[in-house]
């Protein structure tokens, strides 16, 4: 059974970046904002940031302290709760409008007029002994995630699939020096899907190797070795990997029915403004784009937050010009849920 219910504005699900820059663009339109903060994130893997203008270099847990602490300092209509939503859904009040409630695992109910999910994505990383250690660190996303700082050594690519997108491998074998080399794992380079991509990096100057790797292992000089399953090794300034992602709240958007992608799987918006094909849901950051950074979260996030401004303030306008509205949302009471949040329920945690 829930606890008391806690009313806001805008209810906001995730505390990192995109999260962050929703709420501070909602307060400035002076709403009633609630940020839930699960403190998981996606880059707590790597210790700097990068093409984030005045921030590049700094520890992705500052970055976040600091923006949290310009919130507290500008704005008084921002609440962090510092918790787990493992519950969403809308409900209809007498007026006919559509509102959302949250429940935290802690059981306390949250109600908001909108809702914005900034809930971030999950890499989903190779079984390959050493990867996770060194995902992030020498074995990196891309040439804008740490690879910059890396650049004029030996590279290479692993997985046939990052080459779905030509471009970053390209792009990493110029920064390289014309030394990079895609490691296949195994995998049959003559039943890649896209056979125009591998063909397009071979003729630029890219290597193949085939074979099975064993382990990943990092060395003192900061470069990372590789072991092969039936012996040799190889020894590289950096390895690119374009990794899988789910959803962290892939629960929520399921719950809610918002649309995602058939193909990358991320939430989809459909209009500017992020918002969904669930009026008054928008989302932001990671969870709503195939392109993963701090950068774009954060411009998304400050859409989301103006979009959702934006129509509470059409919504206040449309109430205004209608009398018997108005009237009837003096004596408003919440109306039926479409779900109670109070049955049985996944315990997955986002």
């Amino acid at each position: 059974m829930s606890l008391i219910q806690n009313s806001y504005e805008v209810l906001v699900i995730g505390g990192g970046p995109a999260g962050l820059a929703t709420a501070a663009s909602l307060a400035r339109a002076g709403r009633r904002v609630a940020v839930f903060d699960s403190h998981e994130y996606r880059n707590d893997v790597t210790d700097q940031i990068h093409n984030v203008l005045i921030h590049d270099g700094q520890h992705p847990e500052r970055f976040r302290a600091l923006a949290r602490r310009e919130i507290d300092n500008l704005f008084e209509t921002v609440t962090f709760i510092e918790t787990t939503i493992i519950r969403a859904w809308t409900f209809q009040t007498r007026d006919s409008r559509h509102e959302f409630k949250v429940l935290d695992r802690n059981g306390t109910t949250h109600r908001g007029k909108k809702l914005i999910l900034a809930t971030g994505s999950v890499d989903i990383l190779p079984d390959i002994p050493g990867f996770q250690d060194l995902w992030g660190d020498v074995i990196v996303h891309g040439i804008f995630c740490d690879g910059f700082e890396k650049r004029g050594k030996a590279a290479g690519v692993l997985g046939l699939s990052s080459l779905d997108d030509i471009a970053p491998t390209l792009m990493a074998y110029f920064l390289s020096q014309n030394d990079l080399t895609i490691y296949t794992n195994g995998e049959d380079p003559s039943k890649y899907r896209f056979q125009d991509n591998l063909d397009m990096a071979l003729a630029r100057g890219c290597r193949l190797d085939s074979r099975k790797i064993r382990q990943f292992t990092r060395m003192q000089d900061d470069s990372v070795m590789i072991q092969f399953r039936h012996g040799g090794v190889n020894h590289l300034g950096f390895l690119m990997f374009t990794p899988p992602t789910r959803n962290r709240a892939q629960n929520l958007i399921s719950r809610l029915g918002i649309q995602t992608s058939h193909r990358d799987g991320y939430a989809m918006a459909r209009g500017p403004h992020g918002e969904t094909n669930i009026r008054g849901c928008f989302v932001a950051g990671d969870t709503s784009t195939v392109n993963k950074s701090i950068a774009v979260a954060l411009s998304s996030g400050t859409i989301a937050g103006s979009g959702a401004a934006r129509q509470l303030a059409i919504d206040e306008g449309l109430e205004a010009t209608n009398p018997r509205f108005t009237m009837e949302n003096e004596d408003e009471d919440e109306g039926e849920d479409d779900d109670d949040g109070e049955d049985d329920f996944d315990d997955n945690e986002y």
